[in-house]
């Protein structure tokens, strides 16, 4: 789950509602999750926001004012069945969901909707139209982001220089072997001669922005990471 939540901070998300109190208590739970939230009253004003900022997921009450929900994914979906969708009612009506069975709908939300509720939704929705990205879990509260190439500890974003970072993608990249020292010259610095000094720099440099021994040096051949907490199960 922390995996995932961390990949909602640079995706955008439309909400629409026509409740103005669910609508201000959502959108304000949902701010804290993504980096920008359209909000729409109706559907007719949410399709606008769609075709204008191409958000990466859009949640929508299924009764709402001048257009409905299942009319609103009806229009999106005639051109898009990539975009995620979630559905969400004050009521399960049979009819209504067996109407949205056809529209590829990502999840469904019967209000008031609980906070883990909400959230666990929402991660299974961005995870199935983002099956090729990912983050990769280094430790605890340690993970890279392949999609956006940033390193985050305990969920903040961790500076690195640049051969900081093409050291850690180069280890990444071959996490399940040992990367020797000519390739890390080879890869970090192209047209100069190896320089083993340089690369203990670059190496001692990283280990301490990760925070964790993850790194581990091999005697005479190179550097690798520790795979096992890679695998983890629970990081």
């Amino acid at each position: 789950m922390v995996q995932n939540m961390l990949l909602l901070k640079d995706k955008n998300v439309l909400y629409a509602e026509d409740d103005n109190i669910t609508r201000r208590e959502t959108s304000d739970i949902l701010g804290m999750l993504f980096d920008k939230v359209y909000v729409a009253s109706d559907g007719e004003e949410a399709y606008r926001l769609y075709e204008d900022e191409r958000p990466d997921l859009v949640i929508t009450d299924i009764k709402m004012p001048k257009k409905d929900g299942l009319g609103l994914v009806r229009q999106i979906r005639k051109e898009s069945y990539a975009i995620p969708i979630i559905l969400m009612t004050s009521f399960v009506e049979q009819e209504m969901l067996l109407n949205a069975a056809n529209l590829s709908i990502d999840g469904y939300l019967v209000k008031p909707v609980e906070l883990e509720k909400l959230t666990f939704t929402i991660c299974k929705a961005i995870q199935r139209a983002n099956k090729e990205l990912g983050l990769i879990a280094l430790g605890k509260q340690l993970y890279y982001n392949s999609a956006t190439q940033e390193l985050y500890r305990n969920g903040s974003v961790v500076a690195l220089g640049g051969k900081e970072h093409e050291l850690l993608q180069l280890l990444i990249k071959n996490r399940h072997r040992t990367v020797t020292k000519e390739e890390i010259g080879a890869g970090l610095w192209p047209l100069d001669p190896i320089c083993e000094s340089a690369i203990k720099n670059i190496v001692l440099r990283l280990r301490k922005k990760l925070g964790i021994e993850i790194i581990i040096s091999v005697r005479g051949v190179g550097y690798r990471l520790d795979i096992r907490n890679l695998s983890r199960p629970g990081i």
